[in-house]
């Protein structure tokens, strides 16, 4: 599924998801004298992206793995409403694994990835407080360790 929509060239958009897939433009250098490529990473693993920070690999690739010590990740970013992306199918965590987010007012949406990546996009583009954390299901590997990038 591709998404066309506006475009803020300053912070991290999700261009289009498919099981297994998530591409994320990344913020364009906006101070550059010529205009800048638009640069679009692909993952392949479970990521929380932000519209100013994308940390690429989030320990769960699924719903049952998701632990309550991997949202600190996610409060770390002070978000006003986080969006959780439970695969390709919609599933609830435990309640306690949300009670630290809700204890401390941040609202939670629950919704399949690809319903995720829409709403992330738009709450994104009316200047919201946003952060996704989108769990998505992925080929048995070696795990990488976390990379994290802010806006430019």
């Amino acid at each position: 599924m591709k998404f066309n929509q506006e475009r803020d060239f300053t912070s991290y958009t999700i261009r289009a998801y498919s099981p297994g897939a998530i591409n994320i433009t990344l913020p364009a250098i906006l101070e550059a004298d010529e205009p800048q490529p638009v640069e679009v990473r692909t993952l392949t693993r479970s990521c929380i992206v932000s519209p100013k920070q994308l940390i690429e690999d989030w320990p769960p690739s699924h719903l049952d793995e998701l632990l309550a010590e991997h949202l600190q990740a996610i409060m770390a970013l002070a978000p006003e409403v986080v969006l959780l992306g439970t695969g390709k199918t919609l599933d609830f965590p435990a309640a306690e694994i949300l009670a630290e987010l809700t204890s401390r007012q941040i609202g939670v949406e629950v919704m399949d990835t690809a319903a995720a990546c829409r709403t992330y996009n738009i709450l994104m583009n009316e200047g919201r407080n946003v952060v996704a954390g989108l769990i998505n299901p992925a080929e048995q590997g070696t795990p990488s360790m976390p990379r994290r990038h802010r806006a430019r």
